[in-house]
């Protein structure tokens, strides 16, 4: 990001996440939020329609979530390994909108009641969580819908390798409408 850089903050939720720990599927409710590093500048040749990709940078994100079979669950940016830049990209040269929106994502997932004093991150074997909306249609997003591109395997932070748990889905809808 560039000295003149802006944060955008997003309110996340998440109903019906699918989650295995240990063989055993469970849903989990989240609600969170997201901020969003752009270039303003950038954005307004996004808009303006003379680029066609405006890199985003998360800053900072954090969820809690419940469900009945496995407790609670909280989510945290990766204090330790800055995520890639994800984008807002154009589907039509010249035309902002419709556009293609990722949030890419280095996470230390919690769950207390399964993996009591252990802290999860998302595996390297499958890279960062990848959230997109492949239609969006303003920026910032408004009751927008994202999905997980890809499950997610889940490590132990102290003892990286053996995947304990996995994000199967995770259906999103950032700054919902209230």
């Amino acid at each position: 990001m560039s000295a003149t850089s802006s944060v955008e903050n997003v309110h996340r939720l998440t109903k019906g996440a699918q989650l295995t720990v240990g063989g055993r599927p469970h849903v989990v409710d989240f609600s969170g939020d997201t901020s969003i590093g752009y270039d303003p500048a950038v954005l307004e040749q996004y808009r303006a329609g003379a680029i066609s990709t405006l890199p985003l940078l998360v800053h900072a994100d954090s969820c809690d979530g419940a469900g009945t079979t496995i407790g609670e669950v909280t989510w945290v940016m990766d204090p330790e390994r800055v995520p890639p830049a994800g984008f807002l990209s154009a589907v039509a040269p010249g035309q902002p909108f419709p556009g293609v929106q990722e949030y890419l994502l280095n996470i230390n997932v919690t769950i207390p009641d399964l993996l009591p004093g252990i802290t999860l991150r998302n595996a390297l074997a499958t890279g960062p969580v990848i959230l997109r909306n492949s239609n969006a249609v303003v920026f910032p997003p408004a009751n927008d819908e994202y999905e997980l591109v890809q499950p997610i395997g889940l490590e132990d932070v102290r003892d990286p390798g053996p995947v304990l748990a996995t994000i199967d889905s995770f259906p999103t809808i950032v700054n919902p409408l209230r």
